[in-house]
């Protein structure tokens, strides 16, 4: 389980703040159905479980959530799969979180998002660092990289994840949605756990195949 001391300081420094940058305090509970079709994923598509993360790279929340989310994946396995949605915060209050979204964009755009992310929530974030971690991906082009950050495209990604955060109510960042079920901010892994058990459970109960139930169910297709 997640118990490293990373973590654990992470944690203990921001324990007096809200556990979500940005969060407005909506109340939490209704069903959020999120489209998740082309956003990044780890993760098989027939998973009884789909956690969709909205997640700013500078936010301290998203960064001391990480090892949680790589110890829920390898515990659940074939059973859940995790999307990936930028809500970059307001330059104010963020100023590197939009273009660290591009910066991860623009490597997905090349197959190597995840490998982007990783690197994106331990390092420093100005241009010269996302530079740097665009030049430890193995197999990136970094000149395609660098036009792709240039241009409007990977932008409008973001921006459309960011505006459907947005209207679908997201309060802050990370908020996680699992099943269609909301949990908001950096909580402990054992509150995911409950939650992922409990969307497990109704899922298998539904009678509705697996590889049909996110479609079915939860999108109402």
């Amino acid at each position: 389980m997640a118990s490293t001391a990373r973590r654990a300081l992470l944690l203990a420094a921001l324990s007096a703040l809200p556990a979500a940058c940005g969060t407005s305090g909506r109340p939490s509970g209704a069903l959020l159905p999120v489209p998740v079709e082309g956003s990044p994923q780890r993760g098989p598509d027939d998973a009884w479980v789909t956690m969709v993360e909205f997640a700013d790279f500078q936010c301290p929340y998203c960064r001391a959530e990480e090892p949680v989310l790589v110890d829920l994946l390898s515990t659940y396995g074939a059973d859940l799969r995790l999307v990936f949605k930028y809500f970059p915060l307001a330059a104010a209050i963020h100023p590197y979180a939009q273009a660290a979204a591009v910066a991860a964009e623009c490597a997905g755009e090349q197959g190597k998002f995840w490998e982007m992310h990783d690197l994106l929530f331990v390092t420093a974030l100005d241009d010269a660092t996302l530079l740097a971690d665009a030049g430890q991906v193995g197999g990136l082009d970094l000149g395609t990289w660098q036009a792709c950050t240039a241009s409007s495209e990977a932008a409008r990604v973001v921006a459309a994840d960011r505006e459907l955060g947005e209207g679908l109510g997201v309060p802050g960042t990370p908020t996680f949605v699992l099943n269609g079920v909301e949990v908001v901010g950096a909580v402990p892994e054992a509150d995911l756990e409950a939650a992922i058990d409990r969307a497990r459970a109704a899922a298998i109960a539904s009678g509705v195949p697996r590889g049909e139930y996110y479609d079915q169910v939860v999108l109402g297709k």
